[in-house]
């Protein structure tokens, strides 16, 4: 006795074809697909990951001041300081400081900073950024800031 297989059946298996030699698969006969036990266990994000990265920049300039008359401004206000201390590339920290430098939250300019042999641009917020990361604090209770300002 000689069987021919349909091209869509799996030869040997003893299952159902994976798709009916019918029109092309129109009566599929497909198991449902589940995620993996790694992705469907997977927790629902944390409150951090969950606050938007130009916040987060806000929130984070607004811990510090720059020193007046032209001073030292510290490493932590250029753009990989920035992404250093909140775990992100510096790419995506430029795209943001730069739409909130365009909505006159954040001001930039050129300072030195220690240990670094040139000037390199440093960021801070303008008052209307200290005001708002001020309500940032408050509307996710995050407190007084950790860091000194100064």
């Amino acid at each position: 006795m000689n069987v021919s297989l349909s091209p869509f059946q799996r030869q040997g298996s003893g299952e159902p074809p994976l798709v009916s030699a019918g029109a092309y698969g129109t009566d599929s006969t497909l198991p449902a697909w589940e995620p993996p036990p790694s992705v469907a266990a997977r927790s629902p994000p944390s409150h951090q990951e969950t606050v938007r990265l130009s916040l987060r920049l806000v929130v984070q300039l607004g811990r510090w001041r720059l020193p007046p008359d032209g001073g030292t401004a510290r490493w932590e206000s250029t753009q990989q300081g920035l992404a250093q201390s909140l775990s992100v590339t510096q790419g995506a920290v430029s795209k943001v400081l730069a739409r909130l430098v365009a909505a006159e939250v954040v001001r930039q300019e050129r300072r030195h900073v220690h240990g670094v042999d040139r000037r390199v641009r440093v960021y801070y917020l303008s008052p209307q950024g200290a005001g708002l990361a001020l309500e940032i604090r408050q509307r996710f209770g995050l407190g007084a800031p950790v860091a000194p300002i100064g």
